[in-house]
């Protein structure tokens, strides 16, 4: 987890937002805060700020925590975002969860603000590490798709010229003149095949060794 963490507060009560910020100077970490009211400010704070996290009300005069959310989801996707509310029930919190709400925090119970967020913060890093490690494995996998189906064709080229001189040796009669020439083609279409599969061979090893 960054030593450095910007929090976006969407808070419309300003002894909250105290009490909020007070828990906060609580934490190890070093913060960041900017602390909006409104929709158009939420936004702008999305794309100017860039938060790690966000702490929001469940209920504003003119917009809420569940909008917010949504607009978020939209916006920036990857940031968590917990709800820190005094109105919100059990029930509505676990809804809140299962809708892709990060965790939620009741305002008389702040105390566990801080544990609650840096799990979140911790789960959301392991979360960007994972989707980092699943796009180089699609990445490596295409290429060896994409290996497999070009180089599928180039060996099909010699295997053929292998069999179709194999229909041509001349087995009753091994002293015959046109069996040299026969070894002959037989060998360079057996070494191209051997190129071609050593080819194959470095280019997945490159792939799988992709950092």
């Amino acid at each position: 987890m960054s030593d450095l963490v910007k929090i976006l507060i969407l808070e419309d009560n300003k002894s909250d937002v105290a009490l909020l910020k007070r828990e906060l100077k609580l934490s190890k970490l070093e913060l960041i805060t900017e602390v909006v009211d409104n929709r158009t400010a939420f936004e702008n704070s999305l794309d100017q700020f860039c938060p790690d996290i966000i702490l929001s009300d469940y209920s504003l005069p003119s917009f809420d925590g569940v909008t917010a959310f949504k607009l978020k989801q939209t916006l920036a996707p990857d940031i968590p975002f917990i709800i820190v509310s005094g109105t919100i029930g059990e029930e509505s919190a676990v809804e809140l969860i299962k809708s892709g709400i990060s965790d939620y925090v009741i305002k008389d119970k702040l105390f566990t603000l801080i544990p609650k967020m840096i799990r979140t913060l911790k789960d959301t890093e392991n979360m960007k590490a994972k989707k980092i490690v699943d796009e180089k494995i699609k990445i490596q996998h295409q290429k060896l798709f994409e290996i497999a189906f070009l180089q599928s064709h180039q060996v099909r080229v010699p295997v053929a010229q292998i069999l179709g001189l194999y229909s041509l040796f001349k087995f009753d009669d091994p002293s015959d003149p046109s069996n040299k020439e026969i070894f002959s083609m037989l060998k360079t279409a057996v070494e191209s095949l051997d190129k071609i599969i050593h080819d194959i061979t470095e280019k997945t090893e490159e792939i799988k060794n992709m950092e």
